[in-house]
């Protein structure tokens, strides 16, 4: 039991020694999440030929089709928030309060004095992403389909982020779109001219065609198709540009799958299982939980909450693995892949015991050298 209770603690929060090989081996980090990309029907995609750019990542990558959602929400903007914070939605069991970040919301675009601080009573910060990058002087972008996701650029804008000597405006450039097509070449002009540090993307086609066709659908499965494309555009950009060829990291995921033509339901695996692919620097060929069995454990088909022992790959861990490959420490506040544990590769031959003592010992890190390009 006491070994179990310290495996947890290990999970949840404590910054843990970076002893492995991958942290801090990018200079540009990506974090893609399709909207309503359901892994067992994208697979199906891929292994007849229809999804090349998707198969590279589990060819050339690091990748799990049985990552989690959050524990309580399988909707877009909630577990967005959460792969940009590394908090729950709501506050897990046992925790203490103002660690979730609270936004239960999926409707929008949100009135413009709306941010994710606001939302709640009382009011406190969700740091981001966005904030650890842009205050450890690198550049940031995030590029959108939905123009809901506004609530993003509100939050972490030149007046509602939080006060750095880097400014309060933590997203360098906003790409907020209804179109997915204007959305992906201005980020592919943007990037290529800008080469941000860190750049968040959202492609919504799937949970558009899900809603209006049905998950598995012809409509569903052209439209995942499509955003095959444009991965396709995204990997020829890098690795035809000197600067980014060679430093960059892909994290994948996504919010939710889908069941007939609706996600809400928590009772059905396929609206909370997701993908979880990575590509890139720094990253390993294989399995995921193969690569974090000392940390992670496959969920088969169950949905456990965070207070489970043996906590699965989640959508949230995308946060703060993004910010372990720039180098960087966990967002303050966050609860998911807090200690940063995630590993995109198999792990040099370690005990158990150096990992647990490891979680009480404050996180070595080598500073960001990379200023804004």
């Amino acid at each position: 039991m006491l070994l179990r209770r310290l495996l947890l603690c290990a999970t949840f929060a404590l910054p843990v020694v970076n002893a492995v090989a991958w942290a801090g081996a990018a200079d540009h980090v990506i974090q893609i999440s399709v909207d309503g990309l359901r892994p067992d029907l994208l697979q199906t995609l891929i292994d007849r030929g229809d999804a090349p750019n998707f198969q590279r990542f589990q060819s050339e990558g690091a990748w799990t089709n049985n990552a989690r959602t959050d524990a309580t929400d399988a909707t877009t903007l909630p577990n967005h928030t959460t792969m940009l914070t590394g908090r729950p939605v709501s506050r897990p069991p046992g925790m203490p309060s103002q660690t979730e970040h609270g936004w239960d919301v999926n409707a929008g675009p949100p009135p413009p004095t709306l941010t994710l601080h606001n939302h709640t009573t009382p009011e406190y910060y969700k740091a981001s992403t966005f904030d650890m990058a842009h205050d450890a002087g690198l550049s940031t972008a995030l590029f959108v389909s939905k123009h809901k996701f506004v609530i993003y650029d509100q939050s972490y804008d030149e007046t509602n982020g939080a006060d750095h000597a880097n400014g309060r405006d933590k997203i360098d450039t906003y790409g907020g779109h209804n179109n997915i097509l204007t959305m992906q070449r201005q980020l592919l002009d943007e990037l290529g001219d800008n080469r941000f540090n860190y750049t968040f993307v959202h492609y919504d086609y799937p949970d558009h065609a899900g809603h209006q066709y049905g998950w598995g659908s012809d409509g569903w499965n052209e439209s995942v198709v499509w955003v095959d494309g444009y991965l396709g555009e995204l990997f020829d950009l890098i690795e035809n540009d000197p600067v980014l060829n060679g430093v960059t990291t892909i994290v994948l995921s996504a919010d939710h799958g889908g069941t007939g033509n609706s996600h809400s339901d928590l009772t059905k695996v396929t609206n909370y299982r997701t993908p979880f692919y990575a590509w890139g620097a720094g990253v390993g060929r294989g399995d995921l939980y193969a690569m974090n069995d000392l940390t992670r454990v496959d969920p088969l088909e169950a949905h456990p909450g965070y207070d489970a022992i043996g906590q699965p790959i989640r959508n949230g861990d995308g946060a703060n693995l993004a910010l372990s490959l720039l180098g960087l420490g966990p967002i303050p506040g966050s609860l998911i892949n807090a200690s940063q544990e995630l590993r995109l590769a198999i792990p040099e031959p370690a005990s158990i015991g150096l990992l647990i003592v490891a979680a009480g010992l404050g996180a070595t890190r080598r500073p960001p050298t990379r200023r804004r390009q």
